[in-house]
């Protein structure tokens, strides 16, 4: 990866249903925290929650952003989001096109 782009990160986040994701990944992008949002219906997640297996459709928001927005992103996320301790994963973008990097680092900034 050429080193003048700030490092990019995908965030995962889960949500209960698509009327949860869109609200959230429209009000990320607009407030300029993630440069895009894509939503992806009709994930099944199976997890340990007080003492129990659940397991739930969601859907999985992925969002790309900078590795130096993401604290702001994951407080933004924390405000609105319905679960008590939600899914909020940054994972690191180790080369992409330089060109959609430089995009979500302008998009974010």
């Amino acid at each position: 990866m050429n080193n003048d782009v700030p490092k990019v990160v995908v965030v995962l986040v889960t949500v209960p249903n698509q009327r949860e994701a869109d609200r959230i990944a429209e009000q990320m992008v607009q407030e300029r925290y993630v440069a895009c949002a894509t939503t992806v219906p009709g994930v099944q997640s199976v997890y340990w929650w007080e003492g129990k297996v659940i397991k739930e459709q969601e859907v999985l928001l992925l969002m790309k952003t900078t590795e130096a927005k993401f604290p702001l992103l994951r407080e933004a996320i924390l405000k609105v989001h319905p679960y008590q301790v939600p899914e909020i994963l940054a994972l690191s973008v180790m080369d992409g096109l330089h060109q959609y990097l430089e995009w979500v680092v302008k998009e974010t900034s």
